[in-house]
């Protein structure tokens, strides 16, 4: 019956969360990643095409309104034939789930990138979350990259329309 002794918290604690905090592109953990992508995840972006989309992702993160995140907001802005980079996470399980986004985004003229982790992308967009789609939507702070990876995007899938 007597008093329970207190801990004092140790105010030094570290209170990161465990894991990474920043996109996993080094050789060895992203051909791990790639292994674990589904079936459908082609044109899937490489490493080194990996490393300018997470780059474009934090840039247009801190944009307001230059990301769309999810696919219900996804699947709006495309109906909304608004334009921009759908990016796709690679090991997403069910595929259902989002199977019909890349025949969409062929239809709208939109393209399209897998990237092999949907952590990954999280990360980059400044998540503790995993975010499995995205729509990167054209900005004036971000626009030279932008252009790059449009153009690398539209040459990964050739039968998207101009724009």
């Amino acid at each position: 019956m007597g008093r329970k002794s207190e801990v004092a918290l140790d105010e030094t604690m570290d209170t990161t969360v465990n894991g990474e905090a920043e996109p996993v592109t080094d050789k060895d953990a992203y051909e791990e990643q790639c292994a674990l992508a589904n079936e459908i995840a082609s044109p899937m972006a490489n490493r080194k095409l990996a490393k300018k989309v997470y780059k474009l992702i934090k840039k247009a993160s801190g944009v307001k309104t230059a990301v769309r995140f999810g696919i219900a907001d996804v699947s709006k802005g495309l109906r909304k034939n608004e334009k921009g980079i759908v990016v796709l996470a690679g090991n997403v399980t069910p595929i259902d789930i989002y199977s019909h986004i890349p025949a969409f985004c062929e239809d709208k003229g939109v393209p399209y990138v897998y990237t092999p982790s949907r952590e990954s992308l999280g990360l980059a967009a400044g998540f503790r979350r995993s975010i499995i789609i995205l729509l990167i939507r054209p900005n004036a702070e971000y626009q030279e990259l932008y252009d790059e990876l449009f153009e690398t995007c539209n040459l990964l899938v050739p039968n998207t329309k101009e724009n």
